[in-house]
């Protein structure tokens, strides 16, 4: 609803959200100059293409958030009774948007807007509008139902901050209605994590009206991400295919001034040009995720084409390596090697079920794959005494038929670097080891929300059982009985290296 005294001041015009949105709002701009707010070609593709479920995949410095600000605070002030509320990924940037954006803009409006729609409440991150709409900025939305959400940078608070991105997910995401509206906006953070997530399957399908549709605005469409031309500048061949071989995928020209712009940022940032500034949304995650033990390791391991198809070889004896965590909750790996190469052909995890229940599943899992499972790798709290009980783990796995080796009792500092020398000689089968996999990019260190820094201690998550037993497999290496690895010639026969798709 237009108020009436608005109309009357400032006439017909205002019935026109584009052109309040290029004529009423005030920024502060990249270079801090103070200018009149008019939208640039990345805030006007967004706004076209708002829907009620939002995911924007960006690169650096496109006034995102800004845009999205000026559109929420019009919205406010031109509707009644409309809630909306922007979470953002740290306090600091809570209060910046709040201030900076949101209370900059409202405080130059013209003051006959500011009459006809007092404001009621200015501080704590919230403006509220006599109107009964208002906007509350903060680093999480626990209560009240928004009819807008708007969340930035989720790819830095799932990176970091992993609980709050699932606080999110539970919380603020499922108070928004059905039909409320949802914007999601950030820069790619490595593989893991919830933004990740969103965005890989939002890429799965076209996406229908309560479904999330994905918009990447990638480098080459931003006019100011070029340099005029030095006359000193060249190429290099590797530099040149690339450029090239995106022309051809994008089907657009790569000009002189943009080419030089782009190789100046490879050689500046190196392969953190894939998520600062992506061609395509498949580039914005060629990096491993912030603070992760083995994003390197697993970065290399697509990039290597060594997540693949991997059949499980009959004549391989198969060892299994596992973690048996809190609540009975397990993770097994399936392991075959051959020679120095170690295939990751399976991965099983469970939670609230008994060692019966996973001699059951190897037995099946024989049957089904006909390959000998044999050896078994299981942590030193194997030997503990259940509580209550007269018997220990082991004993009572021995009974199934499962005969563990217990892996060696070293630090866990130690068995992460077992497990970062093991990750190169390793071939992942993509589909049986999926969850695994997804598991390892996501074991990361705990992030200090206090300091702004790494803890150099694991934090303890759903990865955490994943890589716990990927990690005592890794330690057993070394350990290893001399057979691994060799068959019957007949077998051998069989036996061929993995042909990677």
């Amino acid at each position: 609803m237009i108020p009436e005294a608005a109309l009357a001041l400032l006439g017909e015009r205002l019935k026109d959200q584009a052109w309040r949105l290029s004529n009423l709002y005030w920024i502060v701009d990249k270079d801090g100059r103070a200018r009149k707010f008019e939208p640039n070609w990345a805030q006007a593709e967004v706004f076209a293409k708002l829907g009620r479920r939002n995911i924007d995949l960006k690169v650096r410095q496109l006034g995102i958030t800004t845009g999205y600000c000026m559109l929420w605070l019009d919205s406010i002030l031109f509707s009644r009774d409309l809630k909306v509320g922007i979470v953002a990924h740290t306090k600091g940037d809570a209060q910046v948007i709040f201030r900076d954006k949101i209370l900059y803009a409202y405080d130059r409006l013209p003051d006959e807007i500011k009459a006809a729609v007092p404001v009621t409440k200015r501080d704590g991150g919230e403006l509220a509008l006599e109107n009964g709409s208002g906007i509350r900025v903060s680093v999480s939305f626990r209560s009240g139902t928004p009819q807008i959400l708007h969340i930035t940078e989720l790819g830095y608070i799932a990176s970091r901050m992993p609980a709050r991105a699932e606080e999110i997910k539970t919380g603020a995401l499922q108070a928004v209605p059905k039909d409320g509206i949802v914007v999601i906006e950030s820069t790619a953070k490595g593989r893991a994590g919830l933004f990740f997530d969103l965005v890989t399957e939002a890429q799965k399908r076209i996406a229908g009206p309560y479904d999330y549709a994905l918009n990447f605005l990638p480098w080459w469409k931003e006019p100011g991400y070029q340099l005029p031309d030095t006359g000193t500048f060249a190429q290099t061949a590797e530099e040149k295919q690339y450029l090239d071989d995106l022309e051809a995928k994008v089907g657009q020209r790569i000009t002189r001034d943009q080419r030089e712009w782009y190789c100046r940022k490879w050689r500046e940032l190196g392969d953190d040009r894939f998520a600062e500034y992506p061609s395509t949304p498949e580039e914005a995650f060629r990096q491993s995720t912030e603070g992760a033990y083995y994003g390197k390791q697993m970065l290399d391991a697509w990039r290597s084409n060594r997540i693949t198809e991997v059949p499980i070889e009959p004549g391989l004896p198969v060892e299994t390596w596992w973690d048996i965590g809190v609540n009975d909750s397990t993770a097994i790996w399936f392991v075959q090697r051959f020679g120095l190469e170690v295939r990751v052909v399976d991965y099983y995890a469970n939670s609230g079920e008994g060692l019966p229940h996973y001699a059951e599943y190897l037995t099946k899992w024989q049957e089904q794959h006909g390959a000998r499972v044999g050896r078994a790798i299981g942590p030193h709290d194997l030997r503990v005494k259940e509580w209550g009980g007269a018997e220990t783990r082991l004993a009572r796995a021995e009974k199934l038929g499962i005969n563990f080796e217990i892996a060696p009792e070293l630090s866990v500092a130690d068995g992460i670097e077992a497990v970062r020398n093991v990750l190169p000689r390793c071939v992942f089968d993509e589909t049986r080891c999926a969850a695994g996999i997804k598991a390892l990019e996501s074991y990361r260190k705990e992030w200090d929300a206090a300091l702004g820094v790494w803890k150099n201690q694991p934090l303890h998550d759903w990865a955490s059982d994943p890589a716990d037993s990927f990690r005592y497999g890794a330690l057993s290496m070394s350990k290893a009985p001399a057979q691994i690895g060799q068959v019957s010639r007949s077998a051998a026969r069989r036996v061929v290296p993995v042909r990677w798709k």
